[in-house]
Protein backbone atom coordinates (compact mmCIF):
# COMPACT_ATOMS: atom_id res chain seq x y z
CA UNK A 1 0.00 0.00 0.00
CA UNK A 2 3.07 2.21 0.69
CA UNK A 3 4.35 1.85 -2.30
CA UNK A 4 0.91 2.40 -4.32
CA UNK A 5 0.82 5.79 -2.80
CA UNK A 6 4.13 6.80 -3.45
CA UNK A 7 3.90 6.27 -6.87
CA UNK A 8 0.86 7.60 -7.23
CA UNK A 9 2.28 10.89 -5.67
CA UNK A 10 5.12 10.81 -7.71
CA UNK A 11 3.18 10.78 -11.12
CA UNK A 12 1.17 13.61 -9.94
CA UNK A 13 4.26 15.15 -9.29
CA UNK A 14 5.75 14.72 -12.34
CA UNK A 15 2.61 14.44 -14.77
CA UNK A 16 1.51 17.33 -16.59
CA UNK A 17 -2.30 18.13 -15.62
CA UNK A 18 -4.51 17.12 -18.68
CA UNK A 19 -5.80 21.12 -17.83
CA UNK A 20 -2.70 22.91 -17.97
CA UNK A 21 -1.98 21.28 -21.59
CA UNK A 22 -1.80 23.97 -24.52
CA UNK A 23 -3.36 22.88 -27.32
CA UNK A 24 -3.63 25.97 -29.36
CA UNK A 25 -1.45 26.54 -32.27
CA UNK A 26 -0.42 30.02 -33.86
CA UNK A 27 1.67 29.42 -37.17
CA UNK A 28 3.64 32.86 -38.31
CA UNK A 29 4.06 34.65 -41.78
CA UNK A 30 8.00 33.51 -41.28
CA UNK A 31 7.08 29.60 -40.72
CA UNK A 32 7.72 29.41 -36.92
CA UNK A 33 5.14 27.70 -35.31
CA UNK A 34 3.76 28.15 -31.45
CA UNK A 35 2.12 25.76 -29.07
CA UNK A 36 0.21 28.26 -26.76
CA UNK A 37 -3.19 28.95 -25.16
CA UNK A 38 -4.66 31.87 -26.88
CA UNK A 39 -5.98 35.06 -24.37
CA UNK A 40 -7.21 37.69 -26.87
CA UNK A 41 -7.23 39.17 -29.70
CA UNK A 42 -8.11 43.12 -29.56
CA UNK A 43 -6.54 46.51 -31.59
CA UNK A 44 -4.51 44.34 -33.95
CA UNK A 45 -2.90 42.07 -31.19
CA UNK A 46 -3.16 38.20 -30.25
CA UNK A 47 -1.83 38.03 -26.64
CA UNK A 48 -1.20 34.24 -26.01
CA UNK A 49 0.32 32.36 -23.14
CA UNK A 50 3.14 29.99 -23.53
CA UNK A 51 5.02 27.63 -21.20
CA UNK A 52 8.64 28.99 -21.69
CA UNK A 53 8.16 32.57 -22.97
CA UNK A 54 5.14 33.70 -20.49
CA UNK A 55 2.79 36.21 -21.89
CA UNK A 56 3.42 36.98 -25.64
CA UNK A 57 1.72 39.81 -27.84
CA UNK A 58 1.85 38.74 -31.43
CA UNK A 59 0.36 41.42 -34.33
CA UNK A 60 -2.24 39.98 -36.23
CA UNK A 61 -1.10 40.75 -39.75
CA UNK A 62 2.39 38.01 -39.14
CA UNK A 63 0.66 35.41 -38.62
CA UNK A 64 -0.86 32.80 -41.28
CA UNK A 65 -3.06 30.29 -39.37
CA UNK A 66 -4.35 29.26 -36.09
CA UNK A 67 -5.48 26.24 -34.67
CA UNK A 68 -7.68 26.02 -31.51
CA UNK A 69 -10.12 23.50 -29.94
CA UNK A 70 -12.29 25.30 -27.86
CA UNK A 71 -15.04 27.49 -28.26
CA UNK A 72 -14.14 31.60 -28.87
CA UNK A 73 -16.03 34.46 -29.66
CA UNK A 74 -15.12 35.92 -33.42
CA UNK A 75 -15.95 39.61 -34.09
CA UNK A 76 -15.43 40.84 -37.48
CA UNK A 77 -14.98 44.31 -38.89
CA UNK A 78 -18.17 44.30 -40.71
CA UNK A 79 -20.10 43.56 -37.13
CA UNK A 80 -20.77 39.11 -38.06
CA UNK A 81 -20.17 37.09 -34.44
CA UNK A 82 -19.68 33.73 -34.25
CA UNK A 83 -19.12 31.27 -31.65
CA UNK A 84 -17.30 28.01 -32.22
CA UNK A 85 -13.81 26.01 -32.53
CA UNK A 86 -10.84 27.72 -35.18
CA UNK A 87 -9.15 26.01 -37.61
CA UNK A 88 -7.46 27.41 -40.51
CA UNK A 89 -8.05 25.32 -44.54
CA UNK A 90 -5.83 27.73 -46.31
CA UNK A 91 -3.59 30.98 -45.15
CA UNK A 92 -5.27 34.01 -44.59
CA UNK A 93 -8.72 32.65 -43.79
CA UNK A 94 -9.87 31.41 -40.31
CA UNK A 95 -12.27 28.43 -39.90
CA UNK A 96 -14.88 28.97 -37.44
CA UNK A 97 -16.63 25.91 -36.56
CA UNK A 98 -20.28 26.32 -35.36
CA UNK A 99 -22.67 23.40 -34.42
CA UNK A 100 -24.87 24.52 -37.59
CA UNK A 101 -21.66 24.33 -40.20
CA UNK A 102 -18.17 26.04 -40.74
CA UNK A 103 -18.26 29.65 -41.40
CA UNK A 104 -14.84 30.67 -43.17
CA UNK A 105 -13.80 34.38 -42.71
CA UNK A 106 -10.81 36.60 -44.25
CA UNK A 107 -8.00 36.56 -41.51
CA UNK A 108 -7.36 40.23 -41.82
CA UNK A 109 -10.93 41.09 -41.32
CA UNK A 110 -11.52 39.43 -38.04
CA UNK A 111 -11.03 42.16 -35.11
CA UNK A 112 -12.25 40.42 -32.02
CA UNK A 113 -11.30 36.61 -30.65
CA UNK A 114 -11.65 35.83 -27.02
CA UNK A 115 -12.50 32.27 -25.23
CA UNK A 116 -15.78 31.66 -23.67
CA UNK A 117 -15.60 31.68 -20.40
CA UNK A 118 -12.78 34.19 -19.51
CA UNK A 119 -12.57 35.67 -15.74
CA UNK A 120 -13.59 38.69 -15.05
CA UNK A 121 -10.10 39.89 -14.78
CA UNK A 122 -8.87 38.44 -17.83
CA UNK A 123 -11.62 40.43 -19.68
CA UNK A 124 -10.59 43.68 -18.03
CA UNK A 125 -8.00 46.28 -19.58
CA UNK A 126 -6.78 49.39 -18.65
CA UNK A 127 -4.62 52.18 -17.97
CA UNK A 128 -2.89 54.59 -15.65
CA UNK A 129 -1.34 58.45 -16.38
CA UNK A 130 0.87 60.87 -14.53
CA UNK A 131 1.78 63.91 -15.77
CA UNK A 132 3.82 66.36 -13.98
CA UNK A 133 5.06 69.88 -14.39
CA UNK A 134 6.42 73.09 -13.32
CA UNK A 135 7.50 76.36 -14.41
CA UNK A 136 9.87 78.39 -11.73
CA UNK A 137 9.39 81.98 -14.08
CA UNK A 138 5.63 81.91 -14.04
CA UNK A 139 5.64 80.04 -10.46
CA UNK A 140 2.64 77.52 -11.98
CA UNK A 141 3.18 74.04 -11.16
CA UNK A 142 0.83 71.09 -12.90
CA UNK A 143 -0.04 68.03 -12.07
CA UNK A 144 -2.76 65.37 -13.90
CA UNK A 145 -4.20 61.95 -13.24
CA UNK A 146 -5.74 59.85 -15.41
CA UNK A 147 -7.04 56.09 -15.49
CA UNK A 148 -8.95 54.40 -17.64
CA UNK A 149 -10.92 50.68 -17.54
CA UNK A 150 -12.74 48.11 -20.43
CA UNK A 151 -14.77 45.20 -19.62
CA UNK A 152 -16.06 43.42 -22.34
CA UNK A 153 -18.84 40.52 -22.57
CA UNK A 154 -20.33 38.55 -25.09
CA UNK A 155 -22.49 41.49 -26.38
CA UNK A 156 -21.94 44.31 -23.79
CA UNK A 157 -18.92 46.13 -22.79
CA UNK A 158 -19.12 48.66 -19.68
CA UNK A 159 -16.24 51.58 -19.42
CA UNK A 160 -15.24 54.15 -16.42
CA UNK A 161 -12.65 56.90 -17.07
CA UNK A 162 -11.97 59.45 -14.16
CA UNK A 163 -8.94 62.45 -14.75
CA UNK A 164 -7.93 64.90 -12.58
CA UNK A 165 -5.95 68.21 -13.29
CA UNK A 166 -4.46 70.76 -10.56
CA UNK A 167 -3.00 73.73 -11.45
CA UNK A 168 -0.99 75.46 -8.35
CA UNK A 169 0.07 79.52 -8.42
CA UNK A 170 2.18 81.34 -6.49
CA UNK A 171 -0.01 84.00 -6.33
CA UNK A 172 -2.94 81.72 -4.38
CA UNK A 173 -5.32 81.42 -8.08
CA UNK A 174 -4.83 77.49 -7.66
CA UNK A 175 -7.75 75.48 -9.59
CA UNK A 176 -9.01 72.47 -10.37
CA UNK A 177 -10.89 69.98 -13.12
CA UNK A 178 -12.04 66.81 -11.71
CA UNK A 179 -14.04 63.84 -13.43
CA UNK A 180 -15.49 60.91 -13.42
CA UNK A 181 -17.21 58.93 -16.36
CA UNK A 182 -19.51 55.58 -16.31
CA UNK A 183 -20.46 53.91 -19.99
CA UNK A 184 -22.37 50.90 -21.23
CA UNK A 185 -23.28 49.70 -24.68
CA UNK A 186 -25.09 46.64 -26.23
CA UNK A 187 -24.32 46.00 -30.02
CA UNK A 188 -27.46 45.01 -31.85
CA UNK A 189 -27.32 44.41 -35.69
CA UNK A 190 -24.16 44.49 -37.03
CA UNK A 191 -22.30 47.84 -36.05
CA UNK A 192 -24.85 49.29 -33.83
CA UNK A 193 -25.45 49.68 -30.60
CA UNK A 194 -27.43 51.14 -27.18
CA UNK A 195 -25.63 53.74 -25.32
CA UNK A 196 -25.87 54.47 -21.74
CA UNK A 197 -23.26 56.71 -19.83
CA UNK A 198 -23.41 59.27 -16.74
CA UNK A 199 -20.54 61.09 -15.42
CA UNK A 200 -19.65 63.71 -12.99
CA UNK A 201 -17.81 66.65 -12.73
CA UNK A 202 -16.59 69.91 -11.23
CA UNK A 203 -14.62 72.58 -12.73
CA UNK A 204 -14.82 75.93 -11.03
CA UNK A 205 -13.00 77.70 -13.97
CA UNK A 206 -16.22 77.29 -16.23
CA UNK A 207 -18.55 78.50 -13.40
CA UNK A 208 -19.94 75.31 -11.75
CA UNK A 209 -18.63 72.73 -8.70
CA UNK A 210 -20.22 70.25 -9.31
CA UNK A 211 -22.17 68.63 -12.52
CA UNK A 212 -24.15 65.02 -12.77
CA UNK A 213 -24.92 63.95 -16.27
CA UNK A 214 -27.10 60.83 -17.76
CA UNK A 215 -27.05 60.18 -20.90
CA UNK A 216 -28.69 57.23 -23.39
CA UNK A 217 -28.72 57.07 -27.14
CA UNK A 218 -27.46 54.97 -30.25
CA UNK A 219 -24.25 54.32 -31.53
CA UNK A 220 -22.44 53.03 -35.11
CA UNK A 221 -19.66 52.34 -35.86
CA UNK A 222 -18.20 53.49 -39.39
CA UNK A 223 -14.93 52.14 -38.82
CA UNK A 224 -13.64 48.87 -37.00
CA UNK A 225 -10.29 47.23 -37.67
CA UNK A 226 -7.22 46.34 -36.51
CA UNK A 227 -5.47 49.72 -37.25
CA UNK A 228 -8.86 51.96 -36.41
CA UNK A 229 -11.99 52.76 -35.31
CA UNK A 230 -14.53 55.91 -36.17
CA UNK A 231 -17.89 56.28 -33.94
CA UNK A 232 -20.69 57.90 -34.40
CA UNK A 233 -23.24 58.78 -31.36
CA UNK A 234 -26.42 60.51 -30.86
CA UNK A 235 -29.01 60.56 -28.24
CA UNK A 236 -30.67 62.63 -25.23
CA UNK A 237 -28.81 63.76 -21.85
CA UNK A 238 -30.25 65.34 -18.50
CA UNK A 239 -27.75 66.96 -15.97
CA UNK A 240 -28.46 68.51 -12.98
CA UNK A 241 -25.43 71.94 -12.54
CA UNK A 242 -24.40 73.12 -8.88
CA UNK A 243 -22.75 76.55 -9.79
CA UNK A 244 -20.16 78.33 -8.33
CA UNK A 245 -22.97 81.29 -7.53
CA UNK A 246 -27.00 81.16 -7.85
CA UNK A 247 -29.39 77.95 -7.32
CA UNK A 248 -28.57 74.69 -8.93
CA UNK A 249 -30.82 73.73 -12.14
CA UNK A 250 -32.15 70.77 -14.39
CA UNK A 251 -31.07 71.03 -18.18
CA UNK A 252 -32.34 68.84 -20.89
CA UNK A 253 -29.72 68.78 -23.87
CA UNK A 254 -29.32 66.54 -27.20
CA UNK A 255 -25.90 64.60 -27.35
CA UNK A 256 -23.67 63.99 -30.25
CA UNK A 257 -20.43 62.00 -30.13
CA UNK A 258 -17.88 61.67 -32.34
CA UNK A 259 -15.24 58.56 -30.99
CA UNK A 260 -12.10 58.06 -33.21
CA UNK A 261 -9.15 55.82 -31.86
CA UNK A 262 -5.70 54.75 -33.96
CA UNK A 263 -3.12 51.94 -33.24
CA UNK A 264 -0.33 50.21 -34.50
CA UNK A 265 2.24 47.92 -32.89
CA UNK A 266 4.84 48.07 -35.35
CA UNK A 267 7.80 50.27 -33.89
CA UNK A 268 7.34 52.80 -32.33
CA UNK A 269 3.54 51.49 -30.62
CA UNK A 270 1.47 54.18 -31.07
CA UNK A 271 -1.89 54.77 -29.74
CA UNK A 272 -3.84 58.24 -31.25
CA UNK A 273 -7.59 58.52 -29.84
CA UNK A 274 -9.73 61.51 -29.30
CA UNK A 275 -13.73 61.95 -28.17
CA UNK A 276 -15.78 64.63 -28.43
CA UNK A 277 -19.23 65.31 -27.05
CA UNK A 278 -21.56 67.96 -27.96
CA UNK A 279 -24.67 69.08 -25.94
CA UNK A 280 -26.91 71.83 -27.80
CA UNK A 281 -29.32 72.69 -24.65
CA UNK A 282 -33.35 72.61 -24.82
CA UNK A 283 -34.17 73.95 -21.61
CA UNK A 284 -31.56 77.05 -21.95
CA UNK A 285 -32.26 77.27 -26.10
CA UNK A 286 -29.15 78.17 -27.92
CA UNK A 287 -26.42 77.24 -25.23
CA UNK A 288 -24.05 74.82 -26.15
CA UNK A 289 -21.70 72.94 -24.61
CA UNK A 290 -18.56 70.82 -25.66
CA UNK A 291 -16.30 68.54 -23.86
CA UNK A 292 -13.47 67.12 -26.16
CA UNK A 293 -10.79 64.87 -24.80
CA UNK A 294 -7.32 63.71 -26.57
CA UNK A 295 -4.45 61.41 -26.21
CA UNK A 296 -0.94 60.20 -28.33
CA UNK A 297 0.92 57.26 -26.60
CA UNK A 298 3.87 55.79 -27.25
CA UNK A 299 5.55 52.60 -26.05
CA UNK A 300 8.91 53.14 -24.18
CA UNK A 301 9.18 49.53 -22.48
CA UNK A 302 7.24 46.93 -22.35
CA UNK A 303 3.38 48.47 -20.74
CA UNK A 304 5.23 51.71 -20.23
CA UNK A 305 4.40 54.49 -22.02
CA UNK A 306 4.90 58.45 -22.52
CA UNK A 307 2.73 60.60 -24.18
CA UNK A 308 0.22 63.74 -24.64
CA UNK A 309 -3.12 64.36 -23.48
CA UNK A 310 -5.49 67.49 -24.29
CA UNK A 311 -8.47 68.38 -23.07
CA UNK A 312 -10.88 71.47 -23.99
CA UNK A 313 -14.37 72.18 -22.60
CA UNK A 314 -16.48 74.74 -23.86
CA UNK A 315 -19.74 76.50 -22.32
CA UNK A 316 -21.22 79.31 -24.36
CA UNK A 317 -23.47 80.62 -21.22
CA UNK A 318 -21.66 79.21 -17.89
CA UNK A 319 -23.94 78.78 -14.85
CA UNK A 320 -22.12 81.58 -13.28
CA UNK A 321 -22.23 85.39 -14.81
CA UNK A 322 -18.33 86.02 -14.85
CA UNK A 323 -16.78 82.39 -15.65
CA UNK A 324 -14.64 81.72 -18.43
CA UNK A 325 -16.20 80.05 -21.62
CA UNK A 326 -13.26 78.27 -22.45
CA UNK A 327 -11.13 76.06 -20.36
CA UNK A 328 -8.12 74.22 -21.84
CA UNK A 329 -5.56 71.65 -20.47
CA UNK A 330 -2.01 69.98 -21.75
CA UNK A 331 0.03 68.03 -20.45
CA UNK A 332 2.95 65.02 -20.82
CA UNK A 333 2.28 61.72 -19.17
CA UNK A 334 3.71 58.63 -17.81
CA UNK A 335 1.65 55.37 -18.45
CA UNK A 336 1.19 52.06 -17.53
CA UNK A 337 -1.37 49.21 -19.02
CA UNK A 338 -2.74 46.54 -18.13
Amino acid sequence: MTRVVFLALSALLVARPVWAQKTDVVTLVNGDTLTCEIKLLDRGRLQVSTDHLGTVYIEWDKIVSVTAPRVFRVETASGLRLLGLLTTSEPQHLDVVQETGTVQVDQPEVVYIAPIGRSFWRQLDGSLDLGMSYTQSSGIAQANFGASALYRRPNLQFTATASSYLTADDDGDDTSRHALDLGGARYFGRNSLWLLQGGFMRNQELGYDLRGTVSAGLGHFLVRSNKAIFALGAGLSTSREVPVEGDSTQQLEGLLSVRQSYFTYDSPKTDVAMIANIYPSFSDWGRIRIEFDGRVKREVIKDFTLGFSIYDSYDSRPPTEGARRNDVGLSLTVGWTF
